[in-house]
């Protein structure tokens, strides 16, 4: 476990999940035991709505699973571009800028490059296979507390931010990020889920993107259309009949697996420290920390054998491409 540790000034929430929110929908910041049902809600009823337009627009058969007859959308997050997702990411990071400038502080524009580096440091590690990276901090929930996203998203603003004295830092801290520093401009936008902002990253977000974008309830069109597949849906069922078959009650994806642990983190740590606990709560938390490894790597097994080739195989036929890795 890593000694870095970074607490919000407000709380310690901890429950974060990953791109698996309709088979592997969204990555979410969600606090512990809300979020997923109107997520879910959402997410069906756009299912419905492009499916109908679907129908309309092609009388010859074509299907949300095929892509054809439907006005695509880009491959990135929030169903952006290559060309959009460049706009945006200047555009924020302009914004961010000024608005750091105008409560007296530097902030330098991200670039894009760094905003992919960043992005990139999601669940993973340089060094690190998706196996090796499990078996060292399953899926990062209880097991990490550095920020490693966060730290490679700010580019040369890192260095400018812990240059100030601590008094400073602090104020840096609450211009940029509110009383959030866990919910940062990279970690959001990966996650889809602008929500949790503050500071100058929530005024600059505003600006850029759609009011329904800055909802907690945000469902990428792109993935409502390979979630919507059938074979995505069998899949997943017998996901879960994988994990029921290696011990676990888990019924719809991974998202369950994360809000779990989350939430089981957040009550033994409460506003403490998880780096500093002593004792019998040190002793919980490690056997929090080898369960989630043990849950992931079970996770991870029946990924492999029953959907990771399946979403390649939907998402090739839909975009032309397999659209991402699986953490």
């Amino acid at each position: 476990m890593s000694s870095s540790f970074s607490r919000p000034t407000a709380s310690w929430p901890v429950a974060r999940t990953i791109r698996r929110g309709l088979g592997r929908a969204a990555r979410r910041l969600s606090p512990p035991g809300g979020g997923r049902v109107g997520r879910r809600t959402a997410a069906l009823a756009a299912v419905v709505a492009l499916l109908a337009v679907a129908g309309c627009q092609s009388n010859a058969g074509s299907s949300a699973s095929q892509g054809k007859g439907t006005h695509l959308p880009g491959t990135k997050e929030f169903g952006l571009t290559e060309v959009q997702y460049v706009q945006h990411i200047e555009k924020t990071q302009a914004l961010i800028s000024k608005c750091m400038a105008d409560a007296g502080f530097e902030y330098v524009p991200v670039d894009v490059k760094t905003v992919e580096a960043a992005q990139a440091r999601v669940r993973t590690e340089p060094g690190y296979t998706r196996r090796t990276y499990k078996e060292k901090w399953g899926l990062a929930v209880t097991t990490r507390f550095d920020n490693p996203v966060r730290d490679t998203g700010l580019g040369p603003n890192l260095k400018i931010w812990k240059s100030l004295p601590k008094p400073d830092q602090d104020a840096y801290s609450h211009a940029l990020w509110g009383d959030d520093p866990n919910a940062d401009f990279v970690w959001t936008f990966d996650e889809e889920d602008f929500s949790p902002t503050q500071g100058c990253t929530r005024k600059a977000v505003a600006q850029v993107f759609t009011p329904a974008q800055l909802k907690g309830t945000y469902v990428n069109p792109k993935d409502v259309l390979v979630d919507s597949d059938p074979r995505i849906v069998e899949a997943l069922h017998n996901w879960s009949k994988c994990m029921h078959a290696r011990g676990y009650d888990y019924k719809k994806d991974q998202d369950e697996i994360i809000d779990e642990y989350g939430e089981r983190l957040d009550k033994l740590v409460g506003d403490s420290d998880p780096t500093k606990l002593t004792g019998a709560r040190a002793a919980a938390l490690h056997q929090l920390q080898q369960q989630e490894i043990t849950v992931s790597l079970a996770d991870m097994e029946c990924e492999i054998k029953y959907t990771d080739d399946v979403f390649h195989e939907v998402e090739i036929e839909i975009f032309g491409q397999p659209l991402e890795t699986q953490p």
